[in-house]
């Protein structure tokens, strides 16, 4: 199992300082997409998605 708290933080490492919300929840988004060595059904992404998009930033998309 992946350390998601250490992807996220390397992922905030990475983004520029000015970046918005909506960049980040892409760059979620992008981790959360299966990797080739860990196959995930596209209805488990969707369900992911749909799940982290509900329980999100309340309604906050953007700086």
């Amino acid at each position: 199992m992946t350390n998601v708290k250490a992807e996220v933080r390397a992922l905030l490492d990475r983004l520029p300082d000015d970046c918005t919300y909506a960049d980040v929840q892409r760059g979620i988004a992008v981790l959360m997409w299966p990797k080739p060595d860990a196959p995930v059904s596209q209805d488990e992404v969707k369900r992911r998605l749909r799940e982290w998009l509900n329980t999100g930033l309340n309604g906050e998309n953007d700086k």
